[in-house]
């Protein structure tokens, strides 16, 4: 019972923290890394400017969904190079 309660702790704790930041600067402290992405995300999403109003599910609307989504990671990933960033290595599944 108590490996049950201590998992389940640990799974609350860890959703709990903060989203990691995709890209890394060295010369940089880190707590400025999340706000440089959390601007870079905003400002690519004035960009591409898609507003997704209807919750809704259609070919078309998860197409241009997808197709925004590609666009403002894009932006943001040409942000953070700007800024002098390098994307991070993802953990294999």
């Amino acid at each position: 019972m108590r490996v049950v309660a201590s998992l389940a702790l640990m799974m609350l704790l860890s959703a709990c923290a903060a989203a990691p930041v995709p890209w890394q600067n060295p010369s940089l402290p880190k707590d400025q890394w999340s706000r440089d992405w959390s601007a870079c995300k905003r400002w690519a999403d004035s960009q591409v400017g898609y507003q997704d109003d209807d919750s809704s599910s259609s070919p078309f609307r998860d197409y241009d969904r997808g197709r925004a989504r590609k666009e403002m990671d894009a932006y943001a990933g040409s942000c953070m190079r700007d800024r002098g960033y390098t994307p991070t290595r993802r953990p294999s599944p």
